[in-house]
């Protein structure tokens, strides 16, 4: 992960914690409880060291990386393992195959499946916060083209999905 700015706030925090469990229950087929009980422990203070050893920053920098909301971390993990089919249909529709989304490197499924389900089922936090925060996460984790393309899919999904909610082809 490269140098970000993660000081924003619990709601950020608990969203970049999502990410990281959701990745955790996809490649190493972990068990969504297991994760979501592993976060409300000691998991982020141990993520806290890890980044700080990675991006080498004093500790006053980190100090400041808030604890993830407690609400939002497992709602994000558990609502995107429940509805992950859902998820990825709506995901694959949007770039044309299911075969381009899972080509698609583990960190950025897991992203883009907790950003398209807090815009499906979290209707009162504004777009541009989900938006925000999820990019903000990918340009952790990527360099070249993936954070921009993040940035396009959720936009492009925002707008469908926050107007006339779930896609025609895949709400029945």
């Amino acid at each position: 992960m490269k140098k970000q700015d993660f000081k924003r706030n619990a709601s950020s925090a608990a969203r970049l914690a999502a990410v990281q469990g959701l990745y955790e229950i996809d490649v190493a087929d972990a068990e969504v409880e297991d994760v979501v009980t592993a976060f409300k422990g000691d998991r982020w203070d141990s993520i806290r060291t890890e980044l700080e050893a990675e991006l080498g920053e004093t500790p006053e920098v980190l100090l400041n990386l808030p604890t993830p909301d407690r609400r939002i971390l497992p709602a994000v993990i558990r609502g995107v393992s429940m509805n992950r089919t859902e998820l990825d249909a709506i995901i694959s529709a949007h770039m044309g195959s299911s075969e381009a989304f899972e080509q698609l490197e583990a960190i950025t499924r897991a992203i883009l499946r907790a950003a398209v389900f807090e815009l499906i089922h979290t209707p009162r936090v504004p777009v541009g916060v989900i938006s925000s925060d999820y990019v903000a996460i990918a340009n952790a984790f990527f360099t070249e083209n993936q954070p921009n393309m993040i940035n396009a899919v959720i936009s492009a999904l925002a707008d469908q999905l926050r107007e006339t909610g779930l896609p025609a082809d895949v709400s029945e």
